[in-house]
């Protein structure tokens, strides 16, 4: 396989290690339902990734097999075809078979059939030129799975047998045979073949900004860009990290759709970023939820600290300062204190994509690493991003859990490599949201994952509580004067979330009572009846964790300052005991 100018990175990964001639079999993980560009004389093409293979880098090839259960064995042309049925048909006389008739779709009849006709034409290397070839398996996770350890029938192993045969065989390995088998996420293919040292992983990326604007300028001529959109190609292909060609070209489609429909309208940023947002939640299948907060940082009542100390990283992660932002934010505090909502507010201020993991577990072995892995590459491409992950002690895991057949440590294992890869220092900023931070574990607290731990707590002071009452209730469209906060809720120890509840319960008695407006009376009337929930040792635990956890002064209130860290520690111990964890 002679090495072609112009290769994509990965496949020129490929050729040069298959030039070494240390190993034979290639899996090909990633971006791989793409296509890629195929560079001829006259121009460029773009194509799927199994044409690419044949057509670029096994151009060369007497034989490329194309095999995968669906469509079952399959040439890039009518020559090939032809000589694999002579083959087939010599072996139908000797084993007593009827395969040249009807080539076999399962893989437990097709593999075998596909390695006799390469060792047949192996025999004849003697007899002429030798034998140059290359199978490509696409959808490999399909007939290897990762999960059939647990159901493993005979063709089950027969089929694994027969793939990790190809790649440690000396006469596969010694001859010009090359193995490929293409799998979208490499934690859904069998270890045995992911672990062997006879493999060699190789990963396919999202394209890069100038692979987006090359596909753009290929795709849509110069002067028929502007007819629907307001962007420029080279705007677009910046603005577009994250999304593959194929991505692309459903945005481009939408966009032209658009332009010529009964109320034209051509396509801009704010719809780019809407269609974009749109499709890389549908490519990851729901996993990631991206905010489009409406409120920045002005919103929040309190945290005067914390704001200072992100609004200062959101400058310089706007000034291109990347290497002086930390990997990531630990924001820890009691229940109610409004970690989700200061988050939903800085994603508004940050100036990049937020995006929220949602619910990336599964109940089937094997899913959840393939989520995760899935979740990882799209943030790896659409970087600079900002990532939630709220509750964050109960959806990481551990190095140790058990019970899932290590599904938790592997997740857990995955992400603490990802957060402290420096590579994406700046590009993918971590924000683990949590009321114990003490049970989450230190790998991922450490100094080089989340570097900055931000405790939130309770508001205090009147001017404060009474500052809750009046921003709380703009966030919930109602108007409150600060003058008519009762003084006895300014006595109270209450969360911003007991402050909301408060404002929403008197806006519904000043809405039943025809004002628009929330009036003293209301608040007082409320108060009256309300009765706050308590959980004292919950409460002072939570507390306890948070100032533990700080790693600047500035973020504590000024009891926390001179408390006695190790007596804190004790204490903490103290009410682990009585709470039970």
């Amino acid at each position: 396989m002679a090495l072609i100018d112009g290769l994509p990175p990965w496949a020129g990964e490929l050729a040069q290690t298959y030039k070494a001639g240390t190993v034979n079999t290639f899996i090909l993980h990633g971006n791989t339902l793409d296509v890629a560009p195929a560079r001829e004389r006259n121009g460029v093409r773009f194509v799927a990734l199994k044409e690419f293979l044949s057509e670029q880098l096994f151009s060369q090839r007497q034989i490329v097999i194309h095999y995968d259960q669906a469509a079952g064995i399959d040439f890039p042309d009518n020559a090939m075809a032809e000589s694999f049925h002579r083959v087939v048909k010599a072996i139908d006389t000797v084993k007593g078979t009827s395969f040249h008739a009807q080539l076999p779709r399962d893989p437990a009849r097709a593999l075998p059939l596909i390695e006799r006709y390469l060792r047949t034409r192996l025999m004849d290397d003697g007899k002429g030129e030798a034998l140059r070839a290359a199978v490509i398996v696409d959808y490999a996770h399909f007939i290897a799975p990762s999960s059939a350890g647990y159901r493993f029938s005979q063709d089950d192993a027969a089929t694994l047998i027969a793939l990790h045969k190809w790649s440690s065989d000396p006469a596969f390995t010694k001859a010009d045979v090359t193995f490929v088998l293409v799998c979208e996420n490499l934690s859904d293919l069998h270890p045995v073949l992911v672990r062997s040292p006879y493999t060699a992983k190789i990963q396919i990326p999202l394209p890069e900004a100038d692979e987006r604007l090359e596909y753009l300028r290929t795709t849509v001529p110069a002067e028929a860009f502007a007819a629907f959109s307001t962007l420029t190609p080279e705007e677009m292909a910046v603005h577009t990290a994250g999304l593959s060609r194929v991505n692309l070209e459903h945005l481009l489609a939408r966009a032209k759709l658009m332009s010529a429909g009964k109320s034209p309208k051509k396509l801009d940023f704010a719809a780019l970023w809407d269609q974009k947002k749109a499709l890389i939640e549908k490519e990851c299948f729901g996993l990631l939820e991206f905010l489009k907060p409406k409120r920045g940082l002005e919103a929040v009542s309190g945290h005067d600290a914390a704001k200072r100390w992100l609004r200062d990283d959101a400058r310089l992660l706007k000034e291109g300062h990347l290497d002086a932002l930390p990997m990531g934010y630990l924001i820890c505090g009691p229940v109610g204190t409004g970690k989700t909502f200061l988050m939903t507010c800085y994603a508004g201020e940050l100036g990049i994509p937020c995006v929220v993991l949602r619910n990336f577990r599964s109940q089937w072995q094997g899913v959840t690493e393939g989520n995760w892995e899935k979740i990882l590459t799209t943030l790896r491409a659409t970087g600079p991003v900002a990532v939630i992950i709220d509750e964050a002690d109960a959806a990481i895991g551990d190095r140790d859990a058990a019970g899932d057949s290590g599904t938790s440590s592997r997740v857990f294992s995955m992400l603490a490599q990802q957060m402290g890869d420096t590579r994406y220092r700046g590009k993918i900023l971590w924000f683990l949201l949590t009321c114990r931070p003490d049970l989450l574990p230190i790998d991922m607290k450490r100094q080089g994952r989340a570097e900055v731990h931000v405790p939130l707590f309770h508001p205090e002071g009147d001017d404060e509580k009474r500052t809750y009452f009046t921003i709380l209730a703009r966030k919930n469209d109602v108007e409150l004067d600060g003058a008519d906060v009762p003084k006895d809720a300014l006595k109270m120890r209450l969360s911003g979330a007991d402050i909301e509840g408060l404002v929403i319960r008197a806006k519904r008695r000043a809405l039943l009572a025809g004002s628009t407006k929330i009036r003293k009376q209301d608040m007082e009337e409320e108060l009256k009846g309300y009765l706050p929930p308590t959980y004292p040792e919950e409460t002072e635990l939570q507390i306890l964790a948070a100032v533990l956890e700080c790693t600047h002064q500035d973020f504590l209130p000024a009891e926390y300052r001179s408390l006695d860290r190790s007596k804190a520690a004790a204490k903490l111990s103290a009410l682990k005991e009585i709470v039970g964890r």
